[in-house]
């Protein structure tokens, strides 16, 4: 009997594999930096036009089995936590731990794989839509073609100084002129941009 269920899981996982590795390459990429010990580069489009590239490397290499165990358990966190269809970048963030941005609001992850002993390290960065993406093979082709504005770039980028990584066009808008976001340290007095 030990041996089927052994089996039945080892066919799971490649199942599962293989769903990550046509629907989502984000999730392609995540589940390669897992077992290949590589870094990978995850692209999600902002609300904004530009694009957040989220950098994701853990310390240790993983089996396929291990690696989609701990995705899936990642996936499942942010489900109970309120997010439908998690992104490969908030699974990433759950796994390296950090700030993440909720529907019910910002939390802050301590780190699955840290805390497993299996450290992970995790960057982000905003770009411009058509920016070139070194060592990627994406291109930062998502979203409109016109430059967001200085004040725009500027409020999002004190949101990000204060964990707000993917904000709201409401928390766009109160950086811009002023006043308080909810941050994961509680609530932040914003100055303004445009003040």
């Amino acid at each position: 009997m030990l041996p089927r269920l052994g089996a039945a899981a080892v066919l799971v996982c490649a199942a599962l594999l293989a769903r990550a590795q046509s629907d989502d390459r984000n999730l392609q990429n995540l589940l390669a930096a897992l077992t290949n010990g590589t870094e990978a580069t995850l692209v999600t489009p902002l609300i904004t036009g530009e694009l957040q590239v989220t950098s994701f490397l853990a310390a240790d290499r993983l089996s396929a089995v291990d690696a989609m165990a701990v995705i899936s358990r990642a996936r499942a966190q942010l489900q109970a936590l309120g997010e439908p269809q998690p992104t490969a970048e908030q699974i990433a963030r759950v796994l390296a731990g950090g700030p993440i941005e909720l529907p019910g609001g910002a939390i802050q992850a301590p780190g699955m794989l840290t805390a497993s002993g299996h450290p992970a390290v995790i960057r982000s960065q905003i770009v411009a839509a058509g920016t070139p993406l070194p060592g990627s093979a994406y291109s930062a082709a998502a979203g409109g073609t016109a430059p967001p504005s200085a004040a725009r770039q500027m409020a999002i980028q004190q949101l990000l100084a204060v964990g707000i990584v993917n904000p709201s066009e409401d928390q766009i808008r109160t950086a811009l002129v002023g006043g308080v976001v909810n941050t994961v340290n509680g609530p932040y007095q914003l100055p303004g941009i445009l003040k």
